[in-house]
């Protein structure tokens, strides 16, 4: 099945570069072998699972396309700023690869 995933215009070089492999969302957009387009590519998505904010932030931020801990979490609060950064939140992390 062919999902809609929204992606900042910040992320395009890391998703087309690969160094993105990973997007967590407060919501599911889609589950394992569904594919999206991004930037004129394909993807498809490998794994859906359930993380907490801190341990995205603190193990997984390079899979999130960022270069650091601080820098995923500047950034998670720009794209939510009412409810801030939270790292006992639970969100659904896409594990991807491009196609």
């Amino acid at each position: 099945m062919i999902v809609k995933i929204p992606f900042k215009r910040d992320f395009e070089g890391a998703l087309l570069f690969g160094s993105k492999t990973w997007t967590s969302r407060t919501k599911k957009y889609g589950k394992e072998g569904d594919k999206f387009d991004a930037f004129g590519e394909t993807f498809i998505i490998e794994k859906v699972f359930k993380e907490n904010l801190g341990n995205i932030a603190s193990y997984h931020y390079k899979e999130e396309g960022c270069e650091s801990r601080q820098e995923f979490i500047n950034i998670w609060r720009t794209i939510h700023p009412r409810k801030g950064f939270d790292p006992t939140q639970e969100v659904w992390v896409h594990q991807f690869r491009q196609i």
